[in-house]
């Protein structure tokens, strides 16, 4: 097995246990546990709690960029936006631990204004992403020409982020069909009048 292989098998060992346990206990030990080695492999991978962490988040946000890319391959229009930001939320069991990684990082990056800083990069780029395809929408009048197109992102990315700690939280509440209503009921607000 090669160093990324078994780099990457270390932090699903991670995902399980914080997914789990939460962050908090996600110690060293523990994901060694979880993966049946010594603390010493996990160490040879990663230095720290706070490495590891890091590098499991980033696999989070490469997944969610990577599923926003397939779902709006050959897509065009609004369907293009409402298909990207659907592959942001977990309709899907698979997208669940995804969103549970990210919101335990999110809470023990509290207070390490390193960890706050990581995850500022990775919504400020969500943000672009989200802003391009609206500029694009509003050059083909699509949607209304006097929207503020950062702060509709940031309104999206607030929905999105609602939505995903509301499946978390309460998950009858937010079943697959509930998101794609909330999520399609706002980007009504945003279409262009004929």
């Amino acid at each position: 097995m090669s160093y990324d292989d078994r780099r990457l098998e270390v932090t699903e060992a991670a995902w399980r246990v914080i997914v789990r346990e939460g962050l908090d206990r996600a110690s060293m030990r523990a994901i060694a546990q979880e993966l049946g080695s010594s603390t010493g492999v996990v160490t040879h991978y990663f230095r720290d709690k706070d490495e590891l962490t890091l590098f499991a988040l980033e696999r989070v946000f490469e997944n969610l960029l990577e599923d926003i890319k397939i779902s709006a391959k050959g897509r065009q229009g609004i369907e293009r936006l409402e298909q990207m930001i659907f592959a942001a939320l977990s309709f899907e069991a698979r997208g669940l631990p995804g969103w549970q990684v990210w919101v335990a990082f999110l809470g023990y990056a509290i207070g390490r204004e390193t960890l706050v800083q990581e995850h500022q990069k990775r919504y400020d780029f969500f943000r672009q992403i989200i802003r391009e395809e609206l500029a694009d929408l509003q050059a083909a009048r699509l949607i209304r020409s006097d929207l503020d197109l950062t702060l509709e992102a940031n309104a999206l990315i607030a929905l999105v982020d609602g939505v995903g700690i509301g499946v978390i939280i309460n998950p009858e509440q937010f079943h697959s069909d509930q998101q794609r209503y909330l999520v399609q009921r706002h980007i009504k607000l945003l279409l262009a009048t004929s």
